[in-house]
């Protein structure tokens, strides 16, 4: 049986915050804000270590799920998640307390967990075209 073929990644989609050697050192990063677009269809299991977003924009993709470890971003004020393919939400969005808006536009939601009423803090949730 033949082996599969690795194809390394585009080099022109890979994008470094810090160098190797900062990272290296030990050196942190004090952005806040994270943009993702581009039909993605899966997250990284990474992205759920970067708690000091506040801002994250997952809007303009192919995402069918969230899974409830988005809930691990405690700081985020902001989230997009419009324009997926979306048909449920994690209950655990109802955790993230510190949320004042939320973007649900143009999905596929019917239904949206009883959780999301302890977000006492949200000012804006969008969702139309669900």
């Amino acid at each position: 049986m033949p082996k599969e073929k690795y194809d390394p990644p585009d080099p022109r989609r890979i994008y470094t915050i810090m160098s190797a050697e900062e990272v290296a050192n030990g050196k942190k990063s004090h952005w806040a804000e994270l943009e993702i677009s581009g039909r993605v269809r899966s997250l990284s299991t990474s992205l759920w270590s970067l708690t000091h977003l506040t801002a994250l924009h997952l809007n303009d993709n192919n995402l069918a799920r969230i899974p409830p470890d988005i809930a691990k971003l405690h700081n985020l004020v902001y989230l997009d998640l419009s324009s997926n393919k979306l048909r449920s939400l994690p209950a655990e969005l109802g955790n993230m307390v510190s949320l004042r808006e939320l973007l649900l536009n143009d999905n596929y939601l019917r239904v949206l967990p009883y959780e999301l009423g302890r977000l006492f803090q949200l000012q804006t949730l969008g969702l139309t075209g669900n």
